[in-house]
């Protein structure tokens, strides 16, 4: 008897789990903020090297860096903080135009089209009503 309890308990467990992320992902704008990070990603590791180069490269090295960052930021941002998903996408979107003019075309373009992307999924992100539970 104590065995099954452990079991019950165990599989409520993990079944709570997959569920709350679910709820937690559902509730903010998780696709829209995760382009926005992969657009950083993209334009921040395009221009990888050692500090001294990358002041010798000029403008394009060291806005890729600025706007990468940035983009993290923002996209973390539209994450932890819902209420503000007009704000971080159009930030978001005039960051990656940016990017496509000062820093090595946008990250190849793969930065600016996703950081496009994303901050259009995340400005017209609208909250889901919370649907009422049943006892």
């Amino acid at each position: 008897m104590r065995g099954t309890r452990r079991g019950a308990r165990r599989t409520g467990e993990s079944a709570r789990g997959p569920r709350s992320w679910r709820d937690w992902r559902k509730r903010r704008p998780f696709t829209g903020g995760l382009l926005i990070i992969a657009s950083g990603v993209v334009l921040a590791s395009f221009v990888i090297m050692p500090l001294e180069l990358m002041v010798q490269t000029g403008v394009g090295g060291v806005s890729s860096l600025l706007f990468g960052g940035m983009l993290v930021l923002l996209g973390l941002v539209t994450w932890f903080t819902p209420n503000q998903h007009v704000i971080t996408g159009s930030l978001a979107g005039f960051l990656g135009l940016g990017a496509l003019i000062l820093s090595n075309l946008g990250g190849l373009l793969v930065g600016t089209l996703l950081a496009l992307v994303g901050g259009g999924l995340a400005f017209a992100w609208r909250p889901v009503a919370r649907p009422t539970r049943r006892r």
